[in-house]
């Protein structure tokens, strides 16, 4: 009979505070904006899900507690909840889903700010799109073109095109086709950019001297290399250098 009772209480009480919205016309926040920030950690949308977080209501969110810090986190392991369950509906796998949000959660008891929580929530939903999107990508690879990479970076410092279609095992003109689908640019400019990385690097954590630099990474000379190497990040090698060491 208590349990009839305590039952009954929660109802009215959910009926009292639906009218008190009507009332006043404050609502929740809308249901499809909480579908769409779902469907964009499903995606793995990253891009899309922030726009989503930026979004004003004039609605309120839910209460879940009466006191204000309670709230917030229970607010926030309903968030991460939601939000794992739509990372695995997005391919996530269910263990990795689950260990992240059990790990969300018991760190969100940690705080005693609401604004860190709140602060937190937006980084946990987008970690859970982040995870989607980096399963999509590997999803859609190419194993031609992911063993060409491997064989570039093993051999980056004199690797030359006909090596790399002869380690692959492919014609070199639907290599160079693959890697325009999988990586958005040809075999010789991602060639390039890693060897701009690899520049990077070597810039930034050893003392090599420029010259020594470009030699060893096969440049035709050291003009080239500070032409290529301003051309993907906008600096010189020496600028470069010296924003990294004052």
């Amino acid at each position: 009979m208590r349990e009839e009772e305590t039952v009954s209480s929660i109802n009215q009480k959910i009926t009292n505070q639906i009218f008190d919205m009507q009332e006043t016309e404050i609502p929740h926040n809308p249901y499809d904006h909480e579908q769409r920030k779902l469907s964009s950690i499903e995606k793995g949308d990253i891009g899309k899900l922030r726009n989503c977080q930026k979004e004003k209501f004039e609605g309120q969110l839910g209460r879940v507690a009466s006191d204000d810090l309670r709230n917030a986190k229970n607010m926030a392991i309903i968030v991460i909840t939601l939000a794992s369950r739509a990372a695995i509906r997005g391919g996530l796998n269910p263990e990795l889903a689950f260990t992240m949000a059990d790990n969300y959660i018991c760190e969100i008891e940690n705080y005693v700010d609401e604004r860190i929580i709140r602060k937190k929530i937006g980084e946990y939903e987008e970690e859970f799109a982040r995870q989607v999107s980096l399963l999509k990508k590997t999803l859609h690879k190419n194993r031609y073109v992911e063993n060409a990479k491997d064989y570039i970076y093993k051999h980056l410092h004199n690797v030359k095109m006909f090596e790399v279609y002869e380690a692959v095992g492919v014609n070199g003109d639907y290599l160079c086709r693959l890697f325009k689908q999988y990586e958005g640019c040809s075999l010789e400019i991602y060639i390039r950019r890693e060897r701009i990385r690899q520049a990077k690097e070597l810039l930034q954590y050893s003392n090599y001297k420029l010259q020594e630099i470009s030699e060893y990474l096969s440049f035709s000379n050291q003009s080239f290399f500070t032409k290529c190497f301003k051309e993907e990040t906008g600096m010189t090698p020496k600028e470069f250098r010296e924003s990294h060491f004052g």
